[in-house]
């Protein structure tokens, strides 16, 4: 059965688990046991980035894309980043600047349901791209919480500072489940 109790357990095992153990957690979690619902939200302008859990160790972020949305692309401010698919196909592309200090795509990927992807700054730059015929959505644990980030501006073709926001906050968990 679907429920918040099942997020709780999530939320739970992340705060008493390293960094070190995210990727397994992730690949071996029941996904299938947590209703999102009441945590998506859509829009046709943009994809949605909607908080469901934030405390000073990780951030919890369900992102909702219609089709054809796509991040800029951006770095992680130092943090470290796990993406995992619930439902639908990403593209991510990785970026990295040369020894021109031009930004140069290096590779790309798709993902999958249930696949799990990593991303920080030592790894380069990324975007984020729903190609799917139909909606997408992604749950993204941050390691800390990311405030800013270097967000490549198409315009200038430079790098900006982007401070980062929710379109929605619903933390329905209470602090006492975690301690």
């Amino acid at each position: 059965m679907k429920s918040s109790e099942n997020l709780q357990n999530l939320i739970t095992i992340l705060s008493q688990s390293s960094i070190e153990d995210y990727n397994a957690l992730l690949n071996s979690f029941d996904f299938s046991a947590i209703d999102f619902k009441p945590f998506e939200s859509w829009s046709s302008k943009k994809y949605t980035r909607n908080c469901m859990y934030r405390d000073v160790n990780f951030e919890l972020i369900l992102l909702c894309w219609e089709k054809d949305q796509e991040t800029a692309i951006h770095g992680h401010d130092g943090e470290d980043c796990w993406i995992y698919l619930l439902e639908g196909e990403m593209e991510e592309v990785f970026y990295a600047i040369d020894d021109d200090r031009y930004l140069r795509e290096k590779r790309s990927q798709k993902t999958f349901p249930k696949q799990v992807s990593f991303m920080n700054d030592r790894l380069g730059f990324h975007k984020l791209k729903n190609n799917f015929r139909g909606r997408s959505m992604s749950l993204h644990v941050y390691a800390k919480p990311i405030e800013n980030c270097r967000s490549f501006d198409e315009v200038s073709q430079r790098f900006i500072k982007r401070t980062l926001h929710y379109d929605t906050f619903k933390q329905l968990i209470s602090k006492d489940v975690i301690s």
